[in-house]
């Protein structure tokens, strides 16, 4: 009994914490598409734009997002030659 209702409890955390990095339904609106966009183009996290895309639908704004992943890219430290 105890390992069943750990296991449903594991998987339960497991399902949640999936979702928590995608903002989704009412966690997109509201978003600052720029702010977002520009942080992950500092940190170079290129596939963040389509699961954007796919979890929010209309409330991503992809060209602002764009806007601020392009800022980022060009915040990023050059590399020492």
């Amino acid at each position: 009994m105890l390992f069943r209702i750990i296991l449903t409890t594991c998987a339960l955390l497991l399902a949640v914490s999936g979702c928590a990095g995608v903002p989704g339904g009412g966690e997109c609106h509201g978003v600052q598409w720029y702010r977002l966009g520009l942080n992950d183009g500092m940190a170079d996290a290129k596939g963040e734009l389509e699961r954007y895309a796919l979890g929010c639908g209309a409330d991503f704004n992809r060209a602002v997002y764009e806007e601020g992943f392009r800022d980022g890219l060009a915040r990023r430290p050059k590399p020492a030659t």
